[in-house]
């Protein structure tokens, strides 16, 4: 039975092809087609390997991860070595990932794995493995959108958990530790001294104050029903803050000036009290990741200073 080398040939080439640019699409690198298709060209010609004089060397292992390596630096170039490596490491992980497959369908569709069926699954009607192609032509497409949504939600989170930061609230010589994402989407101000405002959940704060305040919170207009030694107290460190949610009028709310507010991201530390604190009687995050929200200004208040 004649065996199409050209074929074959061009099943390797869609294949190392299509791995390279999932690899770059995962990554986020730039993709040029030319690189991508070069990078593919060079790795498929590994299958006219078993006809040269030098088979035993191009075939043998450590021939493979260099071809696998050349392709990588073709098709993505080298910026630095980190970079390099990523990739590298990404493209064995579409490979291995995309190998998990075929013997997954190669198995679902009952193939038996001894030598015989095996040589003859490479030749079968001499075009290749034909669920190798059922894989490039269906399966490809599907996988290459399904990742795309599962990585794109995977940075979403990642984003989100390099936002994250510890939160340390000191209010009447009382403590509490947070944990806050900073939130770019937070335009909240006092409208009488522009000072930012972070959201607080009173879930984990409810300690801090008195009964009679966790009433300001449900409901800014309670703040007149404060009496005695408690409205002199309170009513200073208390502003009201106008604030708008989507698709409903303009409400109130009460925010209290801490007495200082640690903020502990990554190696730097930022202390401040010139904000206030507006706190909600919810949770923030469904998995309590969160606990409160941080303006970007503070954060970048802090950068500012510290550059200059």
């Amino acid at each position: 039975m004649p065996i199409y080398l050209d074929i074959i040939w061009l099943l390797n080439f869609l294949f190392d092809s299509l791995l390279l640019f999932i690899t770059g699409l995962i990554l986020k690198r730039p993709l040029a087609k030319r690189k991508i298709f070069f990078g593919g060209l060079l790795g498929s010609l590994i299958i006219f390997a078993p006809f040269s004089p030098f088979a035993a060397i191009l075939s043998s292992p450590i021939m493979k991860i260099v071809l696998s390596i050349i392709m990588v630096w073709v098709s993505f170039g080298f910026k630095k070595f980190r970079f390099f490596f990523t990739n590298i490491c990404m493209f064995y992980l579409c490979t291995f990932a995309a190998g998990g497959t075929l013997i997954g369908l190669h198995y679902l569709f009952s193939f038996q794995f001894n030598l015989s069926n095996s040589l003859m699954l490479n030749s079968i009607r001499g075009f290749g493995d034909p669920i190798s192609w059922i894989f490039i032509v269906f399966g490809f497409p599907l996988v290459l959108y399904f990742s795309r949504q599962t990585f794109d939600r995977f940075e979403t989170a990642k984003i989100q958990f390099d936002q994250l930061v510890d939160v340390t609230i000191v209010i009447n010589q009382q403590s509490v530790q947070l944990k806050g994402l900073i939130d770019s989407g937070n335009h909240l101000y006092d409208p009488l001294t522009k000072k930012p405002v972070m959201i607080v959940s009173l879930n984990h704060t409810k300690h801090l104050f008195p009964i009679d305040l966790l009433n300001v919170f449900e409901n800014a207009n309670n703040l007149w029903n404060l009496e005695g030694e408690l409205m002199d107290e309170w009513l200073k460190k208390i502003s009201i803050i106008p604030y708008r949610v989507v698709g409903q009028e303009n409400r109130l709310i009460a925010a209290v000036k801490p007495d200082q507010i640690i903020i502990q991201k990554e190696e730097d530390v930022i202390q401040t009290n010139q904000l206030f604190l507006a706190f909600v009687n919810q949770s923030l995050s469904s998995d309590d990741t969160f606990e409160c929200i941080v303006h970007p200004k503070i954060i970048n208040k802090a950068i500012h200073k510290q550059v200059s």
